[in-house]
């Protein structure tokens, strides 16, 4: 799935604390300006329906969102296709199609239709596959563990012991930072990702037999040029990502039909093999059913991820209150609905940019 988004120039520099646009525009160093963006979802449904909401600095462009085709019958039919570039095209953050795969040791095709075979066992994996995938020139310089992404769906890792083996299931997750050459000027990116993995481990007397399921959500990508790439700038954008409840809902329905009509193709098939191979059959098709069940969560769940907000007193905002980036210590509505964030406790909006807001209050 990708996010891409426009700034306008003086607020892109600012975003980056280049101090003379900064200065021109009167924010302090490292503040942001920004909007609320909706990500539609425009053809899932009898009728568009918005998906999630994030903010983006004011005057950022976006588009994409929520498709849905044959190429995504691996996850439910639907991917996060969304992206979001500067006025000048220099910065760009994008939502990543989540996607799945499966591995095996004795030569079984995918167990899900549309899904794809690959041996990525990690996230790490997965992320040194995907960057090449996305662009070919790309060489990653960095990898790191994201285990505060991980930390939210800790519930999911569990061993259960099965009668010839087990079922291992885990979450990971990590981020790549890219460096590549476009047009003369050197960029650098970044791509966060979490994976939901299962390995299913038997043996029947005739060697272990490995199958593994693996899946990752929505990942988020950012890139800027080198000298100018701030993670926190785009860390606070990524957090500010928040599922809609009504699509939430709506989806999570979806993913329940689509779970239940795969367990009953894998009983259709389990009844029609040889009995010597009915409890192999059946191990599969526990290990199966639990990964579709909790194919539901991992998208119903996908606003988790993009956690460290912090919720404000907004009236004007939708439900009364507004989630911003906990990266900033005082937050400002302005009059023109936008929103500035800035660890400047001296910041006045009227002042500083000629538009007057109010100072928002931390919800306690």
């Amino acid at each position: 799935m990708n996010l891409t988004s426009r700034l306008s120039k003086s607020f892109a520099c600012l975003a980056l604390a280049l101090c003379a646009v900064v200065h021109a525009d009167g924010l302090p160093a490292r503040a942001i300006h920004v909007e609320r963006a909706v990500i539609m979802d425009a053809t899932g449904f009898e009728a568009p329906m918005a998906a999630a909401t994030l903010f983006l600095p004011k005057g950022w462009q976006a588009q994409g969102g929520v498709v849905w085709g044959q190429q995504y019958m691996c996850t439910n039919g639907y991917a996060f296709s969304w992206s979001a570039t500067s006025p000048d095209g220099a910065m760009t953050v994008a939502i990543l199609p989540g996607e799945a795969w499966s591995w095996n040791n004795y030569g079984a095709p995918p167990s899900n239709p549309g899904c794809h075979a690959a041996p990525y066992v990690s996230v790490q994996q997965y992320l040194g596959a995907l960057v090449p995938r996305l662009r070919a020139d790309a060489r990653i310089v960095d990898y790191r563990v994201r285990q505060d992404l991980a930390d939210q769906f800790a519930d999911f890792n569990r061993v259960t012991p099965m009668p010839m083996g087990e079922i291992r299931q885990w979450v990971e997750a990590g981020e790549v930072t890219v460096a590549f050459v476009e047009n003369g000027r050197e960029l650098r990116g970044s791509i966060a990702a979490t994976a939901q993995l299962s390995l299913m481990r038997t043996d029947s007397g005739m060697g272990v037999m490995d199958a593994f399921n693996g899946s990752t959500y929505p990942a988020f990508a950012a890139t800027a040029p080198a000298a100018e790439f701030n993670p926190q700038f785009f860390e606070a954008i990524r957090r500010s990502i928040k599922a809609a409840p009504d699509w939430n809902a709506r989806i999570a329905g979806h993913n329940r039909v689509i779970a239940q009509s795969a367990m009953r193709e894998t009983q259709k098939r389990g009844q029609i093999m040889a009995q010597a191979n009915a409890e192999i059959a059946r191990i599969r098709e526990e290990a199966w059913n639990s990964y579709q069940e909790s194919s539901d969560r991992r998208f119903r769940e996908f606003g988790e991820l993009m956690r460290g907000v912090e919720t404000y007193q907004d009236a004007n905002a939708p439900g009364g209150q507004a989630e911003l980036s906990n990266l900033y210590d005082h937050a400002w509505r302005l009059n023109d609905g936008s929103y500035v964030l800035t660890n400047d406790s001296g910041f006045e909006p009227y002042r500083d940019l000629g538009v007057e807001g109010s100072k928002l209050e931390a919800v306690k």
